[in-house]
């Protein structure tokens, strides 16, 4: 293809070239000693007239190879040719309804599809976002089918949900609106696509499906009680076996389940409070991802309590409070929390929190209007309304005020450069209420509940996938080191000695902090994503002008002119070392 076909003209130089050639005298060199007697001392020209046999010096095939690259340059040669620069973004569901069908999953499928895809000859520029919980970049761009497919090794379904319309909104916004977008996914699309950009391709289809939707585990009174949902997502009835084990191999449970049409069924099961973690197993159906379950033990640390009270009305008061908590240990030995009704103690350790209650000679009842630092754990739940609070009269209180009446500082909150808190409360029960109302025992309560968040520990084993668990640990960690079942460990950063954990994958997960190990198990409880009656094959919206993009002119007249000024330079180092 030429861009300046007109430039062509200037091949009409070659003739003039050669009748320059075909026309000039040729005459021998001959050595002599004088002129003296020659009768024409004339110079000789070099053209004339008389046509003669053309002479084709080196020079002359020089000149006419430059003068045929200039006049090819001029004329802007060019090729179509594929375009290896064609951006392409591939959005993964990586939602687990993509492993339904074993071999003839979506997710097998549409590996396949998009590597034959790649394999046409269509070079493309592409790049891989994930679909899951989040959306996120995966790898850097790829220009090959085995580039694509080492990718896709990494593409697991596992994730809870797909949230596809925040995926396209990251494609977009990496490549622009004249990126080509193909959406791979087991469901038809939920909104409109937009004409010219977006192709979505579903390989999904309807299919029987039985799942665990629901799992718990609690202990209470020396029992360990176990909470099991199962439903039928089918428009027919079906059986499945359901074992539930320890993980010696243990039998705690086995039936045969048999649902109706879209039922689900509840199990209650009942064990030692001393069980190890349990799994509940049911038999293969389409999708065998959601049928099992791993459920930790539920073991809660009791609080470690002091109380150092001496006043006859407000030691049982503050004792009985606790006691209804049934999270409290009243010992003193390296307690947790240290209740004194006296200025000037120290903490007994470096992570004992010191409660101090004040009780002043001068006193006055309260009854309004109260102001709460609503955002304090401590106050959750908490409402004074009608409540008679007696305290001292002074405005200047040491920390920071969580509770007030008016602008007199009723509790107030001091926290140490290593986490340790410091609370300080004025109450005189003579003057107050409160102790009578249900507000004294959620006071106390949240207490104790906030402090044993701060223990070293998770504050959730058993999760859904897709939630977060919080961890904190002991002092001086600075990493964790989280290992998941099949994958990588990885390494995350503390702040604040806690951390937030999201399990990328289901079943059971170690953390390790320090020389303290912490389990965790990720179950797939989501009824949306193990229900398959809503998934569909077909293809889905198309891409603008397609072969205009698949090829792009490529220009060459550069090297056209690049090899003219090498055949210029060697004509013009034969001139000057005078060869003709």
């Amino acid at each position: 293809m030429l861009t300046t076909p007109w430039a062509l003209w200037g091949l009409l130089a070659v003739p003039a070239l050669v009748a320059i050639y075909w026309l000039r005298n040729r005459f021998r060199q001959m050595p002599v000693s004088s002129l003296m007697l020659w009768r024409d001392q004339k110079e000789a020209r070099q053209g004339g007239f008389r046509i003669r046999r053309l002479q084709t010096p080196l020079l002359f095939f020089l000149e006419l190879l430059a003068l045929v690259l200039l006049v090819g340059a001029a004329a802007g040669p060019s090729v179509s040719m594929p375009s290896a620069n064609r951006p392409l973004v591939v959005v993964l569901d990586d939602s687990y309804s993509m492993q339904a069908g074993g071999d003839d999953s979506p997710r097998k499928l549409a590996e396949k599809a998009l590597l034959e895809e790649l394999d046409r000859g269509i070079r493309y520029s592409v790049r891989f976002v994930l679909a899951g919980e989040t959306a996120q970049l995966v790898g850097e761009p790829v220009r090959t089918t085995g580039e694509a497919r080492a990718i896709l090794t990494g593409w697991h379904c596992q994730s809870a949900t797909a949230q596809l319309p925040r995926a396209m909104a990251l494609a977009r916004a990496l490549c622009g609106d004249d990126a080509g977008i193909l959406v791979l996914s087991d469901q038809p699309p939920a909104i409109e696509l937009e004409k010219g950009q977006i192709q979505w391709w579903a390989f999904g289809k309807p299919r029987p499906n039985i799942a665990f939707v629901n799992a718990s585990r609690t202990a209470r009174d020396n029992t360990d009680r176990c909470l099991l949902e199962i439903a039928n997502l089918s428009d027919q009835a079906q059986e499945s076996p359901i074992v539930v084990k320890t993980k010696d191999g243990s039998v705690l449970h086995r039936a045969t389940l048999s649902l109706g049409p879209q039922e689900a069924h509840r199990l209650v099961l009942r064990f030692k409070e001393d069980t190890p973690e349990i799994y509940a197993q049911l038999g293969p159906d389409e999708l065998d991802f959601d049928n099992q379950v791993v459920l930790l033990p539920e073991k809660q640390t009791p609080v470690r309590v002091e109380l150092r009270i001496k006043d006859e009305t407000l030691r049982p008061l503050l004792d009985k409070a606790l006691r209804a908590t049934r999270r409290v240990h009243l010992t003193d030995v390296h307690p947790d929390i240290l209740f004194v009704d006296k200025t000037g103690v120290e903490p007994v350790g470096p992570d004992t929190w010191l409660v101090e209650w004040h009780e002043e000679k001068e006193g006055e009842s309260y009854v309004g209007p109260f102001v709460l630092d609503r955002n304090h754990p401590l106050l959750e739940g908490l409402s004074l309304q009608g409540v008679v609070w007696g305290a001292g009269k002074r405005e200047v209180f040491p920390g920071t005020p969580l509770l007030l009446a008016g602008n007199v500082p009723l509790i107030t909150d001091t926290e140490s450069t290593m986490g340790r808190r410091h609370l300080r409360v004025r109450l005189q029960p003579e003057l107050s209420t409160v102790q009578d109302t249900p507000q004294w025992p959620i006071l106390i309560w949240n207490l104790v509940h906030w402090r044993a968040a701060h223990a070293p520990g998770l504050d959730r084993i058993n999760l859904r996938l897709g939630e977060s668990a919080v961890l904190t640990v002991p002092a001086g960690v600075e990493t964790v080191e989280l290992q998941s079942p099949g994958a990588k460990g990885r390494t995350l950063t503390v702040q604040g000695r806690q951390v937030t954990i999201k399990p990328p994958l289901a079943g059971l997960h170690e953390v390790r902090a320090g020389e303290t190990t912490f389990f965790l198990a990720a179950n797939p409880l989501s009824r949306d994503e193990s229900d398959l009656t809503a998934c569909a094959s077909g293809r889905w919206g198309e891409w603008a002008d397609r072969s205009a993009e698949e090829m792009e002119s490529r220009h060459f007249a550069w090297i056209l002119l690049l090899l003219a000024a090498a055949v210029l330079t060697v004509h013009m180092g034969l001139m000057r070392g005078g060869t003709s």
